[in-house]
């Protein structure tokens, strides 16, 4: 291999995908790390000012962004978001598998 140059190993591509995976389970509000899980998101309920936070701003800021239609569509980002994150984890853990098995066939 040449100075520089990367290689990519099944056991590598793994590692990775576990890590990703493990960012999307907490993303979904499972595993040791939950943060901004998609079931916080509220697209029938508008936010308060209560939710935002208790400052001077806070009910202009709810009634910018709790409204239904901007909540409805920050869902939908995220939603879309979350989706796509989910294919990259499942692509690299495919890849990982095909790798395997090229190198299976490769070495006879």
């Amino acid at each position: 291999m040449a100075d520089g140059a990367r290689e990519n190993t099944p056991s590598g591509m793994r590692a990775v995908a576990e890590e990703l995976r493990s960012a999307y389970e907490a993303m979904m509000g499972k595993g040791e790390r939950p943060n901004g899980n998609i079931n916080q998101i509220y697209t029938d309920n508008e936010l308060s000012a209560a939710q935002i936070g208790k400052w001077s701003d806070a009910d202009v800021l709810a009634r910018a962004v709790g409204s239904s239609n901007a909540g409805q569509k920050f869902s939908e980002v995220y939603d879309k978001f979350i989706k796509a994150y989910e294919d990259v984890v499942k692509a690299v853990e495919l890849s990982a598998d095909n790798h395997d098995r090229a190198r299976g066939a490769n070495e006879g």
